[in-house]
């Protein structure tokens, strides 16, 4: 009898024992409900979960809740001395990233005509992904995972054949309310107007307001803003980057032994993601075009000429933007992105 009540009071130190220790990490992420970023990070959680025989759990929570990406950010710092900070990660797009670290340049990778294919971004990640990496841990962050959450687009009210024909258009961001994107068109000519998300939808609806929007086709189609439009880009003029970032405390407090699985997890996300993003950007862009709005594909000439007339402006889309971009680096990516081309 004594021996089973001390067998179970063990039971009971090691069970105490083993919840004092478990490793909870809280991650703010931008995903949308329901979107493929989501399925996955809340898959890659359980994988995290059995891999580490629950040592390791993951509490989500919604970036625009806790103020946006900006102030995510200052939730990394701790309150008080000696306390952990109340997020231990997040999963960003460009926008936070940058904030994040700013030396890593990282609105160099979505440049307008830079990266055209999910191929020629894998071939830059693999090539010049160090690169990154080091600036986030630099930062203070590791950098678990990375891809895009969609390629930038322009969706009007207006017809536009031309690149100059989109310029005179006035155009509102929508879900990317980055000063550096806004910006960086304004330079190049593009008729900007600053607009709060939560306002798009009304100055769209009004024949006073804005007469179009950029983001991305999942954002485009998932908030019903594509309803109030009547044409769309459907190319890919740059990748919105996400990543994925765990603080280094964060990241130091896992067991080294468990790191490898769980990175092979990501991985498997990763690739999972890039090969869902063009089915679902397919079936948003048929949606679209079943709702009635006219898709314009410019060929591949048309696209040249486009890429020709940005590139005139690019100094002045660096100098409107001071830090955000390395020309230094996109001129590396632009020499790897041709030999990539010239390979296919």
């Amino acid at each position: 009898m004594k021996k089973t009540i001390l067998v179970i009071l063990i039971l009971i130190a090691a069970g105490a024992a083993f919840a004092q220790n478990r490793i909870q990490l809280k991650i703010a992420s931008v995903a949308p409900s329901r979107s493929p970023w989501d399925i996955e990070q809340r898959a890659l959680a359980q994988e995290w979960s059995q891999i580490t025989g629950g040592l390791v759990t993951v509490t989500f929570f919604d970036v625009q809740s806790l103020g946006g990406e900006k102030s995510v950010i200052q939730r990394f710092r701790s309150v008080r001395p000696g306390q952990r900070a109340p997020l231990d990660g997040a999963i960003f797009t460009t926008i936070g990233l940058h904030e994040l670290a700013p030396k890593a340049s990282i609105y160099t990778l979505t440049m307008p005509f830079l990266i055209r294919s999910q191929q020629e971004l894998d071939a830059v990640l693999d090539k010049m992904g160090d690169h990154f990496v080091n600036e986030y841990k630099a930062a203070g962050f590791e950098m678990i995972a990375w891809t895009n959450v969609g390629w930038l687009s322009f969706y009007t009210k207006d017809p536009f054949a031309s690149l100059n024909d989109l310029k005179r258009i006035k155009i509102a961001s929508a879900g990317l309310e980055s000063p550096v994107l806004g910006d960086s068109f304004r330079a190049a000519g593009f008729t900007i107007e600053d607009l709060p998300a939560s306002r798009l939808l009304q100055s769209l609806r009004s024949n006073s307001g804005v007469r179009g929007f950029f983001g991305v086709h999942l954002y485009a189609y998932v908030t019903g803003f594509s309803k109030n439009i009547s044409y769309g880009l459907d190319t890919k003029l740059s990748p919105i980057m996400a990543g994925f970032v765990l603080s280094n405390d964060a990241w130091d407090r896992i067991p080294e032994h468990y790191k490898p699985a769980m990175m092979e997890a990501v991985e498997r996300m990763r690739q999972r993601l890039n090969e869902s993003l063009e089915a679902s950007d397919r079936q948003y862009v048929a949606n679209m075009k079943n709702e009635g709005v006219n898709m314009i594909t410019p060929s591949p000439d048309e696209l040249a000429v486009w890429e020709a007339d940005f590139a005139k402006d690019i100094e002045l889309v660096n100098r409107a933007a001071p830090g955000a971009f390395d020309m230094k680096l996109y001129a590396r990516i632009r020499e790897l992105i041709t030999q990539v081309r010239n390979r296919q």
